[in-house]
């Protein structure tokens, strides 16, 4: 997919942050841009957790590829671990 430096931009800025709240003992930290959601949390057990949501049905059609999936790359410490189109 080639996006735009202006749509990224764009995309970027309008990201925001939800975090965890006290008397919702569901909610879990979580950012949202484009319409998708990325949580990152610390889950006993388990340590950190990183979870990705595609299919909040808030994602504009121009982000979308023909087959219909998302284009995602995973880094870690600054390499792809996972990457998908």
């Amino acid at each position: 997919m080639r996006m735009s430096k202006r749509r990224a931009d764009t995309l970027n800025r309008r990201a925001r942050f939800l975090h965890q709240h006290r008397k919702q003992r569901g909610t879990l930290p979580c950012l949202e841009t484009g319409g998708t959601q990325v949580y990152a949390y610390w889950a006993r057990g388990e340590g950190l957790v990183v979870s990705v949501h595609l299919d909040t049905g808030e994602v504009p059609a121009d982000l979308i590829s023909p087959n219909g999936t998302i284009p995602i790359r995973i880094n870690v410490n600054g390499e792809c671990v996972f990457e998908a189109d």
